[in-house]
C-alpha cells in the first residue's frame, strides 16, 4: 500500500461506514487523521459506530489521529475544527467528505416522491450537501497553502451512481447530483492551487454477495489517489473504488479484488444506454 507519512487528513463522517473505512486506511498509511462526527463514543464501550472506535482501530494499526465532536452540517463547528487543525499542524493535505446518516433510509428504497416523508430531503440532500460544501469552503485556504505541484492536495467526496442514473428514490439522486456538481465546480476553482477534487464511488451492490466491497476498500482507493503525484489529472472526475483497485493494484483487507460496476442495478428504474 502507498504511504502518506507526514500528511494531515480530515474525514467528515468518520464514525461509521465509508467515512470510517477511509479514516482507518488513511491512518494506517501514515497520515495523521482528524475524525469529525457527532457520535464520539468512548474507548471500550463496545460500540463500533463511534469516533472512539475508529481512532482505536487506527492506533491498533500503528497510526495516529484525533477525534473532534462536530456536527459537520454546522459551518461554525466546522470552522472551529479546521482552525484547530491549523493551530496544531499548520497544514491539511487530504479531506474526505462522507456525511450520510439516516438510519431510516433503507425503508425509503423503492418509494416514490409522493410516498416519502418530507424530512427525507433534509437527511439525504441537505445534510450531506451542507457538510461537504462547508468543509471545503472552510478548509480550502489551508489546503491551498499546504499543496504544491509535487505533492498536490486531495479532496474526495464519497458519492455514487445515483449522481448519473436513477437509484433508490428521487431524493437520493438529487443528493448525489449535488455532490457531483460540487466536485466538478470546486475542482475548477482549486486547480490553479494544486488541489484535486474527486468523487469516489463505492459499489453498494456487490456482484458477489459473499464478497461485498468493504468501507476499507474505499479507504484504500482514497489512499492510492492521495499518494498519486499525478492526481491533478483526475480532478473533477469520479472513480469507482474498484476502478482505483484495478488501476493502483490493491485489494481489500481480506485480499479480495472487485469488479467495476454498471450504472444500473436492481434499484434502478432505467436501463444502460
Amino acid at each position: 500500500m502507498s504511504r502518506l507519512d507526514g500528511r494531515v487528513a480530515l474525514v467528515a463522517g468518520a464514525s461509521r461506514g465509508m467515512g470510517q473505512g477511509c479514516a482507518i486506511e488513511l491512518g494506517a498509511a501514515g497520515a495523521f487523521v482528524y475524525l469529525l462526527g457527532r457520535t464520539t463514543g468512548s474507548p471500550g464501550d463496545g460500540r463500533t459506530d463511534t469516533l472512539a472506535h475508529t481512532l482505536e482501530t487506527i492506533q491498533a494499526l500503528g497510526g495516529a489521529g484525533k477525534a473532534i465532536a462536530c456536527d459537520c452540517a454546522d459551518p461554525q463547528q466546522l470552522a472551529a475544527a479546521i482552525a484547530e487543525i491549523e493551530r496544531e499542524w499548520g497544514r491539511l493535505d487530504v479531506i474526505v467528505n462522507s456525511v450520510f446518516s439516516t438510519p431510516t433510509f433503507p425503508g425509503m428504497i423503492g418509494k416514490r416522491i409522493w410516498e416519502v416523508p418530507d424530512d427525507l430531503w433534509h437527511s439525504v440532500v441537505e445534510v450531506p450537501g451542507r457538510a461537504a460544501y462547508f468543509t471545503i469552503a472552510h478548509a480550502a485556504r489551508l489546503m491551498m497553502r499546504s499543496a504544491s505541484a509535487a505533492v498536490p492536495g486531495l479532496i474526495v467526496n464519497i458519492s455514487g451512481r445515483g449522481a448519473l442514473r436513477y437509484r433508490y428514490n428521487t431524493a437520493y439522486g438529487i443528493g448525489k447530483a449535488a455532490i457531483a456538481r460540487l466536485s466538478h465546480d470546486t475542482a475548477l476553482e482549486l486547480e490553479p492551487h494544486h488541489v484535486a477534487v474527486m468523487a469516489v464511488w463505492p459499489n453498494g451492490y456487490a456482484a458477489d454477495p459473499s464478497k461485498p466491497e468493504t468501507p476499507r476498500y474505499t479507504g484504500r482507493a482514497v489512499v492510492a489517489l492521495a499518494a498519486d503525484p499525478h492526481v491533478m489529472a483526475r480532478s473533477g472526475t469520479h472513480m469507482w473504488s474498484a476502478e482505483a483497485g484495478a488501476t493502483y493494484g490493491f485489494t481489500d483487507e481480506f485480499g479480495h479484488s472487485h469488479e467495476v460496476s454498471t450504472l444500473t442495478d436492481q434499484y434502478s428504474l432505467e436501463h444502460e444506454a
